[in-house]
């Protein structure tokens, strides 16, 4: 099996410095053949560290804090030890929220084990979340996408912390295929996701985002000073698309363009990728696509777009 690999090492700061991967989190992504067909695997472990609890309400925070334990541990289950271990949280309170949570169908306790897992009600709680009227108009738009192109798809959508989640990903008949789960977690500098983001936001955005960079050298091609990096946003903005071009995954070329609501904030963003060796030869045929179908669920959503975002 031929591999393609893509791993945190210990890059180099802009004032050189080093910076320690295991403070930035850990995320590895990598390109595998088998047969005659490419996967695209990531593993995102630990990839951003858990925001502070507001200090609100504590109950639903411990509430939130278990789920998403449950959520990232082995298995995607956990007992009540390793839960009280983990969260800091009395066993009297622990356990009081885990039966109300299994209670509206969020957890199911496995007696055999003495473990929980998450369940099915915590899906048709946010049914909406992922079958809204706007997630239907895109996701058709980016099957059509992927049928003229024969290039798979990826939807994110941009979070409080500056990563991005996969929202849903569209493979095809074409010989690479996406294989990160729905839910996926792409690091705050996955360079086309990023790119797609900051390039038509205010400068104010940029500099916030900038101020928050740790450089990570995840391939050789990676940028790693500021200034690259706030050259290949203005870039981008110029060209009309982001791109990445094998700076995440070692022979990984990916496309991106965001996805505005009405009042013209970043929503979604949606990538193609495939091995940078198929993809850059037809890097302007498949531009004119990626372009043409931001346009198209823009419009569709009546989305509010800067005044430079292409329109043709």
């Amino acid at each position: 099996m031929k591999r393609s690999t893509s791993k945190k090492s210990a890059p180099r700061t802009q004032d050189a410095a080093d910076v320690n991967p295991s403070a930035t989190g850990a995320y590895t992504s990598e390109l595998r053949q088998s047969g005659s067909r490419w996967l695209l695997t990531a593993q995102d472990d630990d990839l951003h560290p858990q925001l502070p609890p507001p200090g609100l309400v504590p109950a639903v925070e411990n509430a939130v804090g278990i789920v998403n334990f449950i959520n990232r541990a082995p298995g995607h289950m956990a007992s009540l030890t390793e839960i009280l271990t983990a969260l800091s949280i009395s066993k009297s309170h622990c356990h009081s929220i885990l039966k109300t949570l299994t209670y509206f169908g969020w957890l199911k306790f496995d007696p055999r084990t003495k473990a929980y897992h998450l369940n099915s009600g915590l899906l048709a709680s946010a049914s909406s979340l992922l079958g809204s009227p706007v997630l239907d108009t895109i996701r058709h738009e980016l099957q059509q996408l992927v049928r003229r192109t024969e290039i798979p798809a990826v939807l994110t959508q941009p979070q409080a912390d500056d990563t991005f989640i996969v929202i849903d990903k569209f493979n095809g008949a074409q010989s690479m295929e996406v294989s990160f789960p729905i839910g996926h977690h792409f690091p705050r500098d996955a360079t086309a996701n990023m790119r797609a983001y900051l390039a038509w936001q205010p400068e104010s955005v940029v500099d916030r985002w900038m101020k928050n960079w740790r450089p990570v050298r995840y391939t050789s091609a990676t940028l790693m000073t500021e200034e690259d990096m706030r050259a290949e946003i203005v870039a981008t903005r110029k060209r009309g698309y982001a791109r990445s071009v094998g700076e995440l995954t070692e022979g990984l070329m990916a496309l991106g363009m965001p996805i505005f609501d009405r009042q013209g904030e970043v929503i979604y963003i949606f990538t193609c990728s495939g091995l940078l060796s198929a993809l850059a030869p037809r890097e302007e045929q498949l531009a004119r696509e990626i372009v043409r179908t931001a346009i198209s669920i823009n419009k569709a959503l009546l989305a509010r777009v800067p005044g430079d975002f292409p329109t043709a």
